[in-house]
């Protein structure tokens, strides 16, 4: 349940140390640089950042590109080809043969995108003119006749009866081509005697003349042919592009080892670009970890012994950036906190108390002894065989916990995968939300007042811890009394002691809430004020309800499945067959909806109710100059 400690780096040293030191730092982990006050800031970006930020992209496309083809097996969860320092410094010393393949692979995709382009136009202009190819004639054989006129076109289908009655006073008639559902493709023969008449008649009839242009005088047949020759031609060149691509799959593992350790260049020169540099040194500024700071100190002077390095603690006005630090098993639940807000550096992290509630409440909501079990014994399953440490799975391992934990909760109301299976005298509970829901509920207030009473305490754990004892009292303590007090009164053999415990904590809570005002009257007012509160309590309280409507819709959910599969069950084998395809799909429907459901609703009782108690969110979080990388993992000793 801590922050890291923080300490203000400071350092001053000469130019030429200035990269070594970037990569120590890099290779260490342990340092966030921040920029410095503006007129020491040097806002000019480095050409070679330029560079870098330019050649990145590139090398994230052809990767891309390449991994369409590539059928190595992916890393999973952090597990990642470790790169030797051998391999790096080859890859750094052949940064132009790299760009060579850019360049290469960038070719090539332009080639491919010019055949796709043509390919596009040529089955535009085979849907053109596919209707036509029963024509065998070419335009110069359309023109050839010096006393009839041949036209090409299309006409609505509704007029073409039109047409032909029209066509009966004239030297003129017409064939069907071709036809579609929404126009008729024709051939229109006119004597040139009747040419006005004719041509006047089909532009009345929304005649629209087809002039093939662009076939080279072939007929449409002729044409489709050659579209279709040039269309196979197309798809040989577009297959060999594609296999020259293939060719290069070879260099896929050092492009990723060469795009890695371009982004740990790229944050070298961005951290290089929060410095402010003479002629001959540099100064910048930055956050440590406290339990890093000696190592860096010592290994800094090692390799730059005229640099010069302080460190110190924040000043009361500093606000250092975030960083979580806890056991293997509290690290699981901080995507919890991180979803919400970091806390504030001086301000509690509150991940090791809301861990144990987070696991309670999320193992009454879906509580069904079987689910849980299920849900942790395959993510320890998987997570065993793919060995993946916590920090890399966070979410996993959460989920992995908190399934042990609706093990626990399932047994406690006799719910495993729908059934109750425990007899009375077995049960280390007596819940039973179906027949007997009242007990549930009431533990499920209990849960929510225990948690919120939990949250009050660490808000005056917090405020002892700095001393401030009074806001302690007044602003935590204060509630306690009054609510227990008010507890107390509802039974009749505790009521007296209620009465005064109540009337005291409504004493410190109207008396001391506004106690930074001067003014009797103001501050009377902010008590009675705050003491309104109270009724934020029982809605507070009555949240936890949500507890019970989840757990019981879990547990109704899956007596349902089993009775109506059950029913199936009862028919011939193939019906027994579906019953149980029916019985995995649905309880692992049930699960997910309802595991879904657990986690959201945990989080908003953490976040609205508990935080709400105590909570001083609004942290920046800790993001070091470290060995950060996308495809493969690289050694720090390369850098450092």
């Amino acid at each position: 349940m801590a922050v890291a400690k923080m300490k203000r780096l400071t350092l001053l040293g000469l130019k030429k140390d200035k990269e070594k030191l970037l990569k120590l730092m890099q290779g260490m982990g342990c340092v966030e640089l921040t920029p410095l006050p503006e007129e020491l800031s040097d806002s000019t970006p480095l050409v070679q950042s330029e560079e870098v930020e330019q050649l990145l992209p590139r090398v994230r496309r052809t990767i891309d590109r390449l991994s369409r083809y590539d059928t190595e097996k992916k890393p999973s969860f952090g597990q990642y080809r470790v790169v030797l320092a051998d391999e790096a410094k080859e890859i750094r010393d052949n940064k132009d043969n790299f760009i060579n393949i850019l360049d290469s692979l960038d070719e090539i995709d332009r080639g491919i995108a010019e055949i796709r382009s043509l390919k596009q136009r040529i089955t535009a202009s085979i849907k053109q003119y596919e209707p036509w190819k029963p024509l065998v004639y070419s335009q110069s054989e359309l023109r050839r006749s010096k006393t009839v006129i041949m036209l090409a076109g299309t006409i609505f289908p509704r007029n073409l009866e039109r047409l032909e009655e029209g066509f009966l006073g004239l030297s003129a008639s017409y064939e069907v081509i071709s036809e579609s559902p929404s126009e008729r493709f024709i051939l229109v023969a006119i004597h040139k005697d009747d040419k006005g008449p004719a041509l006047e008649l089909l532009e009345k009839l929304s005649f629209t003349r087809e002039t093939f242009s662009g076939l080279n005088d072939m007929s449409p047949k002729e044409y489709l042919i050659s579209l279709r020759e040039q269309e196979k031609k197309l798809d040989i060149n577009e297959k060999e592009l594609n296999s020259k691509i293939t060719s290069f799959g070879d260099e896929l593992p050092r492009l990723k080892s060469f795009h890695d350790l371009l982004m740990l260049k790229k944050a070298q020169l961005e951290a290089s670009e929060l410095s402010h540099e003479t002629e001959s040194t540099f100064y910048m500024q930055g956050w440590v970890l406290e339990s890093s700071a000696e190592k860096l100190k010592q290994r800094i002077l090692s390799i730059a012994p005229y640099t010069a390095i302080e460190l110190r603690d924040p000043l009361p006005d500093e606000e250092p950036s975030v960083k979580l630090e806890n056991s293997n098993f509290i690290t699981a639940f901080e995507p919890v906190v991180e979803g919400f807000s970091l806390p504030m550096y001086r301000a509690l992290d509150p991940t090791a108390v809301m861990t144990p509630f987070y696991m309670t409440l999320f193992g009454v909501m879906l509580s069904d002894a079987g689910y849980g079990f299920l849900m942790a014994l395959v993510i320890f399953a998987f997570i065993k065989i793919k060995k993946i440490p916590v920090r890399n799975a966070k979410m996993l391992y959460l989920l992995m916990f908190c399934g042990a934990a609706t093990v626990f909760w399932g047994l406690a109301f006799n719910t495993v995968i729908g059934f109750n299976v425990l007899p009375q005298f077995t049960r280390f509970f007596p819940f039973d939300a179906i027949n007997d829901p009242l007990p549930v509920m009431v533990a499920c207030l209990g849960i929510g007042v225990i948690h919120l009473f939990a949250g009050v305490f660490v808000g005056a754990y917090q405020n002892i811890k700095r001393g401030d004892v009074v806001a302690a009292i007044s602003d935590n303590i204060s509630w306690l009394i009054l609510l227990v007090g008010l507890g107390l009164l509802i039974v009749p053999s505790t009521a007296k002691i209620g009465k005064y415990l109540a009337l005291i904590g409504c004493g410190i809570i109207i008396v001391m809430t506004g106690r930074d005002k001067k003014n009797p009257i103001k501050r009377l007012i902010s008590g009675l004020g705050a003491l309104y509160g109270v009724t934020s309590w029982v809605s507070d309280i009555l949240s936890y309800m949500r507890l019970f409507g989840m757990g019981l819709a879990t547990g109704v959910i899956g007596m349902v499945f089993n009775l109506l599969i059950g029913m199936l069950w009862s028919g011939g084998i193939v019906a027994k067959i579906i019953a149980a395809v029916a019985f995995v799909v649905c309880h692992l429907f049930n699960l997910g909806i309802n595991a879904l459901g657990a986690y959201v609703h945990g989080c908003r009782l953490q976040y609205i109710e508990f935080f709400s108690k105590f909570y001083e969110d609004g942290g920046k979080a800790f993001k070091p100059l470290d060995m950060k990388t996308r495809y493969v993992s690289i050694q720090s000793e390369i850098v450092a």
